[in-house]
Formats: C-alpha cells, sequence, structure tokens
C-alpha cells in the first residue's frame, strides 16, 4: 500500500473506532505510524474533524428547522391528502387537532417491525394515512399533512377542538397544494383591490390597506378564504405581468405561531417559490411568487 492510497482510506476513517479491525484501515494506520508526513497529515487531519464536530455540537438549531425540511419534502412529493368527499374532510379536519404522546412514534414503529405485513387491501386513505407516514418521517409529519384544507370543505370546524397557532410553514404549504389544485378557483374576480377588500371586509376575513409599495401598482386578480388548519384567512392575487401572479396571504397575528418579523421581510425560497414572511401588530402576511427572492425583495 502506498501513500496515496493509504491517505484515501485514512481520509474515512471513523473516530470512534469502528474501523480499527478493517484489514485495509489497519495497514494505514501502520503505514502512518512508520511514515512521518503520512503520520502528520493524519493528525492534522483527526485535530480539523474533531474541531468541526464540535463546531457542529456548539450550533443552536431553530425550533421549525425539522418542520421547515418536512415540509419542504412534502411538497415535492406531493404528501397532502386529498379529500374525496366530507367524510374524508372531516377526517382530516379531526386529525388535524390530535396531539400525540410522548413516544407515540417510536411505539408505532416497534409494533410495525413486531407485525406481518398487512393486506394490501383497498381501504380509505385516512384510515391508512398514519402508519405509512410516521415509517417514512414521523407522527409529526403525519399530524401536518392533515392541516390541508380548503375553502372548498364543508365541515364546520366548531365540530372540532380547537387548535392553537398554526406555523407560517404550515400556511404556505397549504396554500401551495390549493393553488396547485386542479379545482383552483377564487370567490371573486375583481381588478381593484378596494372592491377585493371590501369583499373580504363583508365576509369577516383579515385584509389590509397598508400594501407593499410593489403591489400597489398591480391590478388585481380577486380573492378568495384560505382556511387552514380551522383558522381563516384571506388569500388576493395580482397580476405581476412577466412575473406572473403574485398572491398575498394574510391571517390574523394571533392565529400564527411565530413573531415577527416587523421591521422588514423575511424573505426565502422553496423550490419555485419565492416567499416574503412579516407582521403588523393586528396581522401576519406572506407575499409568494414564481420569481426570484431579489425580484420579491423589490417590492418593498
Amino acid at each position: 500500500m502506498d501513500k496515496e492510497r493509504a491517505r484515501f482510506i485514512l481520509s474515512s476513517f471513523r473516530p470512534n473506532g469502528a474501523d480499527a479491525h478493517d484489514a485495509d484501515f489497519t495497514q494505514a494506520l501502520q503505514l502512518a505510524l512508520e511514515d512521518r508526513e503520512l503520520g502528520e497529515w493524519l493528525a492534522s487531519e483527526r485535530a480539523f474533524d474533531s474541531a468541526f464536530a464540535d463546531a457542529l455540537g456548539s450550533i443552536e438549531l431553530p425550533g421549525h428547522l425539522r418542520e421547515d425540511i418536512l415540509t419542504s419534502l412534502a411538497i415535492e412529493r406531493g404528501d397532502f391528502p386529498q379529500a374525496e368527499d366530507s367524510h374524508d374532510a372531516g377526517m382530516i379536519g379531526a386529525l388535524a387537532t390530535i396531539q400525540p404522546p410522548a413516544g407515540f412514534r417510536d411505539q408505532i414503529l416497534a409494533a410495525m417491525e413486531a407485525s406481518a405485513p398487512a393486506p394490501k387491501n383497498v381501504i380509505p386513505f385516512w384510515k391508512k394515512l398514519g402508519i405509512p407516514l410516521a415509517a417514512a418521517a414521523g407522527i409529526t409529519l403525519a399530524l401536518f399533512l392533515t392541516r390541508q384544507t380548503t375553502s372548498v370543505t364543508t365541515v364546520d370546524p366548531a365540530h372540532f377542538a380547537e387548535s392553537g397557532p398554526i406555523s407560517s410553514s404550515i400556511v404556505q404549504a397549504s396554500f401551495v397544494k390549493t393553488y396547485e389544485a386542479p379545482d383552483f378557483s377564487l370567490e371573486v374576480t375583481q381588478q381593484d383591490y378596494e372592491q377585493l377588500v371590501s369583499h373580504l371586509c363583508s365576509c369577516g376575513l383579515p385584509h389590509t390597506e397598508d400594501l407593499p409599495d410593489g403591489l400597489r401598482h398591480l391590478q388585481g386578480v380577486g380573492c378568495r378564504e384560505l382556511i387552514v388548519d380551522g383558522k381563516h384567512g384571506s388569500l388576493i392575487c395580482f397580476n405581476g405581468g412577466p412575473d406572473g401572479v403574485i398572491h398575498l396571504v394574510i391571517f390574523r397575528r394571533q392565529d400564527i405561531a411565530e413573531r415577527g418579523p416587523f421591521d422588514k421581510p423575511e424573505i426565502t425560497k422553496r423550490g419555485e417559490w419565492a416567499i416574503a414572511r412579516w407582521q403588523d401588530p393586528d396581522h401576519a402576511f406572506l407575499l409568494l411568487g414564481n420569481v426570484t427572492p431579489e425580484k420579491l425583495a423589490g417590492m418593498f
């Protein structure tokens, strides 16, 4: 074994000693003991790996990171359940109110490992929803997926226990799935923004007169109610010309879990969508478009 091959092998040597008994690693380590240059390189690599691991361990992950990752994966895969009738819609709303006990996911996975595969019978989607998703991404994702609700749902949210505030990432995912659904429609089509606001006001839905500067000169397309986990918000669509349709989603601030930002929007990119998120004392806003983040930022 020459030094270059030893260097290649040792570059993947695990620091916990799990590779110590592998013949290739044993030979490479012996060569590192005999060759000063290779030994110094290995010591430097191990020191760097240790410092890098310590640096990663010191990073405090944001509380919503896991949910954001699962949201992105769900959007990419199209994992949102589609209600085929009012009974399915009712099950979606009911499941969204459930708070699983601690350790519930581990219990499900343990039960799945101990059980033989179930027959592939045709059953309603809500009966087969929980277990596959729990196995793939955990019970949190399964509950998140049940939060998809559109204004065509005929189930009264009052039938179910009132849930707490929802995250803006869930609102965003629900908007995307609603907008991309084949049966998407607007309740009112109107170019005049004041007329759209008047309609939302008459329906008791959140609205605003304080638009970002870049929206003020755009003509309206229409508006509709957007229901997410029993929370009622507004969707207002604007004609962005070459940039396509720009969408403004408004919810009451008390219905959204996050607080802020207030001074300027927080702009992110999810797939093809650029998203700006901000709040005022009464409302939480999402501005979405199939544009670059820079283009969306220019509207403020």
